[in-house]
């Protein structure tokens, strides 16, 4: 064999290795599983409902039903949920209640009470007035209600923020109320 042809046989056998090595040779890889991602909207849903009316006689010594009651709607976000409860002309001296069980005053804001709220997927009611009733006071008499010359109300609103992104408590009252009381 000449040395010619030993050389040609040669590279054709590295070649041939080369290409072999070549084909075989493969790289490390992956792929992960896809995430998607979906957003929805959030929201914060209150009703404020009351079945026994909207006017109360002043009867003296006479406990008189009264139900008011917020509802926060099933799915709302985490949320502070506020009462603010104003009266006028002088009701307090004509009745008396008191706020139910679970309403905590908000200092510095009188009238406010809130509570704070975890996201559950169904609708939660919390009543406002202890035993939902209030009291007309046994010491009015027939003189003192002649005296009367604008007839006194109580007005019950409910407010509801998201507690995500508040401070403080006091944060979220200034939020949602400066939102509907500009």
């Amino acid at each position: 064999m000449t040395k010619k042809k030993l050389l040609i046989m040669l590279i054709v056998t590295i070649c041939t290795v080369a290409v072999s090595v070549g084909a075989t040779l493969a790289y490390l890889t992956a792929i992960s599983a896809t995430v998607e991602n979906v957003f929805t909207i959030g929201e914060v849903e209150i009703t404020l409902t009351e079945t026994t009316g909207e006017s109360y006689a002043l009867i003296p010594g006479v406990t008189v039903r009264k139900d008011p009651s917020v509802t926060v709607k099933g799915g709302s976000e985490d949320s502070f949920v506020f009462v603010k409860i104003e009266e006028t002309n002088g009701l307090s001296n004509y009745i008396s209640y008191s706020v139910a069980e679970g309403w905590t005053p908000l200092g510095g804001s009188p009238g406010v009470y809130y509570r704070q709220l975890v996201k559950t997927g169904w609708d939660m009611s919390y009543e406002i007035l202890k035993d939902d009733c209030f009291s007309v006071k046994n010491t009015l008499t027939k003189e003192k209600m002649s005296a009367i010359t604008t007839l006194p109300t109580l007005t019950i609103t409910a407010y509801a923020v998201q507690s995500y992104g508040m401070d403080t408590v006091t944060d979220a009252w200034q939020e949602v109320y400066l939102e509907f009381n500009p």
